[in-house]
Parts: C-alpha cells; sequence; structure tokens
C-alpha cells in the first residue's frame, strides 16, 4: 500500500510539474516579422504617441523626411508566426542591448514600451516595441544614427539575426549649397551654405518677406520659417486677426541687413516675444516695395495684425495685464 501510495504521489507531482512547464511562456520575441516580410518600425513625427504605418498615405510615419530630431523611434517585436507582441509577460525578463557606430549621435538607453499603432483604416492597437528618441539633430546639417539594437533573454540569443535590428537613419536638414537667394523650396526655406561671392542678396521668404543682406564671409545659416498660427500669442490679443511669420532656428548675421515684411500699409507689424507682441525699433512703411522694413541682424518671430496690439486680452491666468479705471489694459506696467 505505502508503495502505491508513493508512486501515486510521484506520479502527481510529475503532472504538477508538467503542468508548471506547459504555463512558462516560451514566446521567441524577434524583430523581424514572417507576415510582412520585414523589420519594421516608425517614428512619431507628430508627437502624439501614436506611430501610424499608412501606405502611401501623406500622413506616414514609417521613415523621416526632414525631422528636427527628440522624436521617438518604435522598433516593433513579434513572435515567430508574425504576430506583434501585445502580452505583458512575452517581453519578461528581455534584455537590451545596443552598438552605436563611431560618429554617430547616440540616443539614450532604449526602453520595452507597450506603443500604440495603427496601420491603415484599422483602429489603432497596442503592441510591445524597443522605443528610444532621437537626440536633437544639429541646426545646420544633418545628423547620422548607425549602429544595432540587439534582444535577448540568454546569451546565445544574442547570435539570432532576427533579434538584431540594424539602424541606418539620417535626419535633421539638407544643406542648400551655393545659396544666392533663392532656396529650393521657396515656400520653407532652408539651411543654405552661401554662394562663395554673393556679397549682398535678396533673400526671398515666399510671398511673406524679403531679406537684404551682405553675407560676404557668412557661415551656413538654418534659414526655414513657416507661417503657422501662433495660438498662444494669438490668446493674448482676441479681438485682433493676426497673422505670423516664424524663423524656427532665430538666425543671426554677421552683419545687419534690411527686413522687408510684405502687408497693408494700415497694417500693424510687430516682434513677438516671450510674453507677447513688442515694438520694432525704426520700423517704417516703404512704399516702393509696398512693405514694412527695418534693420536687423537677428530674424525673430513677427506678427502681423489688422488692429494695433496695444492691450492684452484680460483673463483669469494673465497675470501679466491690469486693468485701468477706464477698463483699458497697460501690458506690463504693473498698475
Amino acid at each position: 500500500m505505502k508503495k502505491i501510495l508513493a508512486l501515486t504521489l510521484a506520479a502527481v507531482m510529475a503532472a504538477g510539474m508538467t503542468t508548471v512547464a506547459f504555463a512558462k511562456n516560451d514566446t521567441n520575441v524577434i524583430f523581424y516579422s514572417a507576415t510582412t516580410k520585414d523589420f519594421r518600425y516608425a517614428i512619431d513625427v507628430n508627437d502624439d504617441d501614436v506611430f501610424l504605418d499608412y501606405s502611401g498615405d501623406p500622413r506616414n510615419e514609417f521613415g523621416l523626411t526632414e525631422a528636427e530630431g527628440e522624436k521617438k523611434v518604435a522598433l516593433f517585436l513579434y513572435d515567430d508566426f508574425g504576430n506583434p507582441i501585445t502580452k505583458s509577460e512575452d517581453v519578461d525578463d528581455l534584455k537590451i542591448a545596443t552598438d552605436w557606430e563611431k560618429g554617430s549621435v547616440k540616443p539614450e538607453k532604449p526602453e520595452i514600451e507597450r506603443v500604440e499603432y495603427q496601420n491603415g483604416t484599422n483602429a489603432p492597437v497596442k503592441l510591445y516595441a524597443i522605443t528610444f528618441v532621437l537626440p536633437e539633430s544639429p541646426e545646420t546639417t544633418e545628423a547620422d544614427l548607425n549602429g544595432s539594437v540587439t534582444i535577448y533573454k540568454s546569451s546565445s540569443e544574442k547570435k539570432d539575426t532576427n533579434r538584431k535590428f540594424d539602424i541606418t537613419l539620417t535626419y535633421g536638414y539638407k544643406v542648400e549649397k551655393d545659396f544666392d537667394g533663392t532656396f529650393n523650396d521657396p515656400s520653407k526655406g532652408g539651411v543654405v551654405k552661401f554662394e562663395k561671392d554673393a556679397g549682398e542678396i535678396d533673400i526671398e521668404f515666399g510671398d511673406e518677406a524679403m531679406f537684404t543682406v551682405d553675407v560676404t564671409g557668412q557661415g551656413k545659416l538654418n534659414l526655414r520659417y513657416n507661417c503657422d498660427f501662433d495660438p498662444e500669442v494669438a490668446a493674448m490679443y482676441d479681438y485682433a486677426n493676426i497673422d505670423f511669420i516664424t524663423f524656427e532656428a532665430k538666425p543671426s548675421f554677421n552683419k545687419t541687413g534690411t527686413m522687408y515684411i510684405y502687408a497693408d500699409e494700415d497694417a500693424f507689424v510687430c516682434e513677438v516675444g516671450e510674453d507677447g507682441v513688442k515694438k520694432i525699433d525704426g520700423l517704417k512703411w516703404n512704399e516702393d516695395y509696398e512693405a514694412w522694413e527695418f534693420k536687423t541682424r537677428k530674424l525673430t518671430s513677427y506678427a502681423i495684425s489688422d488692429v494695433e496690439l496695444d492691450e492684452k486680452t484680460v483673463t483669469e491666468d494673465n497675470t501679466s495685464s491690469s486693468t485701468t479705471d477706464d477698463g483699458k489694459v497697460n501690458p506690463d506696467t504693473g498698475r
């Protein structure tokens, strides 16, 4: 009886151990998708925490065009059957090794993260990826990220090629060489290296502005600009209709030039500062150019309004403005 009982207990224990063995997660986590036949990644260009993969869609984030760095990259994880990894237990004990080439920018250590991914017209899904943030790119050139990211649970797995993601990525800004005042894309401007004997030139910023300046001996400059609406500044003057022109890198020239901002004679042109708008010294109307002109070495951000921006809108959170007895606002006077 005792022998039979002992055998029975042994069998029960063996069965229990077998159950534990089957319960252990043995999912092979790799980068390579057997379904799409490639190593897939995406970049959150819009900073909205959604990684898009729209084939042929202009919103496609499967790569970079002119991103300025500081964007999150996701390297997607799969199992042997091409299914994306969606369970946290599948990435338990997963380790990450990086090998960045000499001369390459180096992101901070990558992390395992559950991200939101959207493919085509399907609803977004949550899946696991290796993520890292691109370093900020140089102001007047491109940055190269070359190297590899390897995932493993044991040292022997490091040799599996499907666990190694080779990265060759160039981002930032291409330099327009021998620049004489005309951009490849006048609606955006660009990063430029001036023509050696350019001298004084007219730099046209689309239909928005022109800067006349002597660029003799001038180094490379980031002259990218945009006309995006600035909601924060506009909220300070909600009684006005305001257009903006913003020079993204606030480029500074060696010599003083003349800036022409094309606007109606009855418009009001101001410089945009941290706490609202401010007067531009020497601003005057140029009838020949049909523009407002002023002298400067540095291009910043400017507001073009249909009314004078002499009063800030009073809000509960606006502590930089106060109201006088007659209801008018005296910006930054403290009175």
